[in-house]
């Protein structure tokens, strides 16, 4: 009868243990990077265009952010994502281009002037990613989407003949 017992328990172990445990993929903890810029915005004026965003105050963890160690600002010139997609960091990094990454002494700013605009091109879009003082950095932002807006031929002077 023991052994009856023994061999039941054993058979009931053996069928609950693999639905044990969670399911799904590994999730890690919420960390100390940062969290994203904000209202990331992006204006054609005279052949440049002036980005502007909020820098975040926390990190993932929800907890106050330090210094910021660095802004990487970055540039789709072709096939430019729709304005607040969002994208993963492989797909950025593999079909945008680094256009400024802001050292620490300057990382508090939250505006940029990108100049010159690449020659024929209409419609750009950007996304900006902060880094702490430690290298962790934050998720892209959602992309800012700009069509340029080119200066008339022959500048904004005029001649005029007297009379």
């Amino acid at each position: 009868m023991a052994m009856r017992t023994v061999s039941l328990l054993l058979g009931l172990s053996l069928v609950a243990a693999p639905s044990c445990g969670r399911k799904g993929p590994l999730v890690l903890p919420q960390g100390q990077a940062p969290m994203g810029v904000e209202r990331l915005t992006a204006v054609s004026k005279d052949g440049t265009v002036v980005l502007t965003w909020a820098n975040p105050v926390k990190a993932v963890s929800g907890k106050p952010l330090g210094p910021l160690g660095g802004i990487e600002i970055w540039v789709f010139e072709r096939d430019a994502p729709a304005a607040g997609a969002s994208l993963a960091t492989a797909a950025i990094e593999a079909s945008a281009r680094l256009v400024r990454r802001i050292g620490a002494k300057d990382a508090p700013a939250s505006s940029f002037v990108f100049e010159p605009v690449p020659a024929g091109a209409t419609r750009l879009a950007f996304t900006v990613r902060v880094l702490d003082r430690k290298g962790r950095a934050s998720e892209f932002s959602p992309p800012a989407v700009v069509e340029i807006v080119r200066p008339p031929a022959g500048g904004s002077s005029s001649s005029r003949r007297g009379t």
